[in-house]
């Protein structure tokens, strides 16, 4: 036998046995890429326990410009997939899916991921587990990832997580905690589906606020597609919801029937919500229940971007003489009073600080409102009245400038400063008249605040700088008009009368507004309320008794501990289920199916949409409202009266607001048997106008 024959038959021989001794699978790396993306494989749980379920997550990094695909990828592409090599018993879940985004591709619009995206798996442990053995979790993962250009990736990841008791979380157990809370979470409302014909469908929400924006995603349907991803969806505004006008794919199924899935994403950006939800579609339904656009004549939305901002500054100016900015006009008439003996110079810095102050504070709010509808709520016009700790706060601050007033103490020398031009008093004052006019809706804002509350941000800012204009503009014209000021009294011992006489009001206010809060969160509210005033008037005595920095210490700690305690009884107190209430005690709780009911019976329906916060409604409720010809009419068995009292936020109520073409309180509806559409009343009220339109 040769030497290389011997050489030939060793190797052989060493082949056949290793062939012969079984394999031990090596556990893979948990990270694995392509060109363009990187995956990584994460544990919630470095040590599982038998019989538990636990997270893991495919990361995936993607590189900028490309993107891969959601479960139903649109019009082009491929979803994930992942084949897992699991030990004996140990089962994975489908993938959760967070909420894709619409990418647009040439005529396509696919659905999917860019940046980065991890995609949520739950494994379970079987109970007979072996404590101290580790589980080798091994997934072969394929994507498709695109730009101009598509190609596939694939890698295979994997990772080891021990067994045993107690249970340990792993390094990345918080970041995977907060991939879970941004998956879609359930719809808090109802979803349906109707056909329009023509080939369009409209999915139809109800029972959630009505959001700025909005996109639905569907999940894959048999024998073709839901929609076309390409087209447009349509926000509707209804009465009792909102809903997303579609068009049907060209591969829509002719024997389409049953649940349909899928994902409703509302606002944009961070403040984008996610909902999945499931539909139902009957094709022998078509067109039932559809809700219909707002039309102009109803929500005066359509007047044009030149026209709201003309009607914006009318109702600026309008709205000095709106009841609820009576309240601060002692304090205007003070800073008046102050201009007018100053120089020239002087009191046009002093209207213009004013001015500045106005129009800061309204686009403040507008900012807010822009914000609050993007992320899907439904706030409006007077939005923060609605909050009890920030009401109780204005009763507060009014109480103090009483006795300020007063002369009870006087604001420490830096503070006094912000009466001159150097440092800007009339600027706090621009905003605080702001904070107590903003609850009122003048004539002409209306219409003008439902323009812009349907626009892009840009152009609800515009409309709200010229409703501050309008607003600011008789005090600011007046410190420009140096004859007018000069015809002021002079000077002398009266104006101490006058500024202690002012305070009154301030204390009329501060008790308007605690009357507020007992709507909002009852007694409690009252309490906290008045324990606020008496921490604030505690802190104040303070002040005036001991000098020192002590004593501004404790002052200060007496105030703000006080308000703060009674902020967080106050809402509390007011997140507490309670019956509408029904202002002008002859009127019934409004709700869209008892005014469809009623029209339906053959009667007139006049609906006052108002607020215990609103001077404007009160004003109203206690001239128009109480005269005996219109509580005659009220009562008669032609026509019915009913109050959506918006004092709590509602978002019933603010959807029933914007169906209008508004976003504050009044309003007043007229429903007449048979008529499409219900008459709008001015916002201030006489029991003529009421009786006409009831007639």
């Amino acid at each position: 036998m040769t030497l290389a024959l011997l050489r030939n038959l060793l190797i052989a021989f060493v082949l056949t046995i290793t062939a012969s001794i079984p394999a031990h699978a090596q556990t893979p790396s948990p990270r694995g890429a392509s060109a363009n993306v990187e995956i990584t494989l994460k544990s919630a749980r470095q040590v599982a326990s038998p019989g538990e379920t636990f997270t893991i997550v495919i990361d995936q990094k993607i590189a900028r410009g490309w993107h891969t695909y959601w479960r139903n990828p649109g019009d082009s592409g491929e979803a994930i997939d992942v084949t897992w090599t699991l030990p004996t018993g140990v089962t994975a879940s489908a993938i959760k899916w967070p909420a894709p985004t619409a990418i647009p591709f040439g005529p396509l619009v696919n659905y999917g991921y860019s940046d980065a995206v991890s995609l949520p798996i739950d494994i379970s442990v079987p109970a007979n587990a072996k404590v101290g053995v580790p589980l080798s979790l091994i997934a072969a993962v394929r994507w498709l990832e695109c730009a101009d250009i598509c190609i596939p990736g694939e890698a295979t990841v994997g990772l080891e997580v021990g067994v045993g008791t107690p249970a340990r979380d792993s390094a990345d157990a918080t970041d995977i905690a907060e991939s879970l809370e941004k998956l879609p979470t359930p719809l808090g409302g109802e979803a349906r589906l109707t056909d329009l014909g023509n080939g369009g469908l409209q999915l139809i929400i109800t029972g959630i606020d009505t959001p700025r924006d909005a996109y639905f995603f569907p999940y894959e349907i048999k024998n073709g597609a839901l929609i076309d991803f390409a087209q447009p969806q349509k926000l509707v505004r209804g009465k009792d919801g909102f809903g997303l006008t579609l068009v049907k794919s060209p591969s829509f199924p002719s024997d389409l029937k049953g649940a349909i899935g899928g994902v409703l994403v509302t606002g944009r950006g961070n403040s984008a919500k996610a909902f999945e939800l499931t539909t139902s579609f009957d094709p022998a339904a078509a067109g039932t229940s559809a809700i219909s656009p707002v039309t102009a004549n109803a929500a005066s939305t359509d007047i044009g971007l030149l026209a709201a901002i003309g009607l914006a500054f009318l109702g600026g100016l309008i709205l000095n003489l709106m009841p609820c900015v009576f309240p601060i006009l002692s304090m205007k008439a003070l800073s008046l009073i102050d201009a007018s003996h100053s120089d020239t110079k002087a009191a046009r810095r002093h209207g213009l600080w004013y001015g500045a102050g106005v129009i800061v504070s309204f686009l403040a709010l507008a900012g807010a409102l822009i914000v609050a509808q993007a992320a899907g709520a439904s706030l409006g016009w007077g939005f923060q009245l609605q909050n009890p700790a920030l009401v109780i706060g204005l009763a507060v601050l009014m109480v103090l400038i009483g006795y300020n007033l007063l002369g009870i103490f006087e604001i420490g020398g830096r503070l006094q400063g912000l009466a001159n031009a150097r440092a800007p008093g009339s600027f706090l004052t621009g905003i605080l008249a702001v904070i107590v006019a903003a609850p009122c809706t003048a004539p002409f804002m209306g219409a003008a605040l439902g323009f812009a509350a349907t626009q892009s941000a840009p152009i609800s800012l515009m409309v709200f700088t010229s409703l501050g204009a309008g607003f600011a503009l008789p005090f600011v014209a007046l410190t420009f008009a140096p004859r007018l000021l000069t015809a002021l009294p002079k000077p002398g011992p009266w104006m101490a009368t006058l500024r202690g006489g002012l305070a009154f009001p301030m204390f009329a206010t501060a008790i308007w507004l605690i009357w507020v809060v007992t709507a909002q969160s009852g007694q409690a509210g009252v309490l906290a309320a008045l324990v606020a005033v008496f921490g604030a008037s505690l802190a104040v005595w303070t002040l005036r008794t001991w000098k020192g920095a002590g004593s501004k210490i404790i002052a200060l700690g007496l105030a703000l501990g006080s308000l703060v305690w009674a902020g967080v009884h106050a809402l509390n107190a007011s997140q507490r289920p309670s019956a509408q209430s029904a202002d002008v005690t002859f009127g019934a709780t409004w709700s869209p199916q008892k005014v469809s009911d009623l029209t339906k019976d053959g009667k007139t329906v006049f609906v006052n949409f108002t607020a215990d916060w609103c001077v404007t409604c009160k004003v109203n409720e206690v001239g128009a409202f109480t005269d005996p010809r219109v509580k005659a009419a009220f009562s008669s068995d032609k026509a019915t009266y009913l109050v959506a009292d918006w004092t709590r936020r509602d978002p019933q109520i603010a959807a029933a607001l914007a169906e209008h073409g508004r976003v504050g309180v009044p309003l007043y509806l007229v429903y007449k048997p048979g008529a499409t559409r219900p008459e709008i009343l001015p916002q201030l009220l006489s029991a003529e106008v009421i009786l006409k339109a009831l007639n």
